[in-house]
């Protein structure tokens, strides 16, 4: 019974986790051109989705993007870190119990009070947001992409890319 109550916790869980969605209250994708060959691609996750998904959705909006405009490859030409944290707290309560009982002049009472201090819950709300140049000619790209950890990123093949990544993710075309 425990097992089963951790798996419905873990599945509720999960499904609060932003969806590959258009920006809305819970996360999402939104983007915009830039010029006819460029568009900045941004994706927010809210406190239950993980960082690496936001990634992997930003990425596959980057793909839909380029396929969209009738390009077949880009390369990413900026990444900017949208993350950040919200906290609330919940307030703190006292609450008291006690009984009191007499017999002729005598009385004898007792009282317990039990204290729940204020909680605080934060949360990490990752998102990112993607600058890329399109191109139907790969090598047009290669001077384009950034520097990551000293090695340039390479042009990604959209449509490879989109159908890798909705398979990962687990989203139908």
């Amino acid at each position: 019974m425990k097992r089963f109550a951790i798996l419905l916790w873990i599945g509720l869980l999960a499904g609060c986790a932003t969806g590959y969605q258009p920006q809305s209250f819970t996360g999402g994708f939104s983007d915009y051109m830039t010029a006819p060959d460029e568009a900045v691609v941004t994706f927010h996750g809210n406190g239950y989705t993980p960082a690496e998904r936001v990634v992997e959705m930003a990425a596959l909006r980057c793909a839909e993007v380029t396929l969209q405009h009738g390009y077949r490859y880009f390369a990413l030409t900026n990444v900017a870190d949208l993350s950040g944290t919200s906290s609330f707290t919940t307030p703190g309560y006292a609450q008291t119990t006690g009984y009191a009982s007499a017999f002729g002049n005598f009385a004898t009472g007792s009282a317990t009070t039990t204290y729940q201090p204020p909680q605080t819950f934060r949360f990490y709300k990752p998102a990112v947001q993607l600058a890329i140049r399109m191109s139907n000619d790969q090598g047009s790209l290669e001077t384009a992409g950034i520097v990551v950890n000293g090695q340039k990123v390479r042009p990604k093949d959209a449509a490879f890319l989109s159908n890798s990544l909705r398979q990962l993710l687990g989203i139908k075309s």
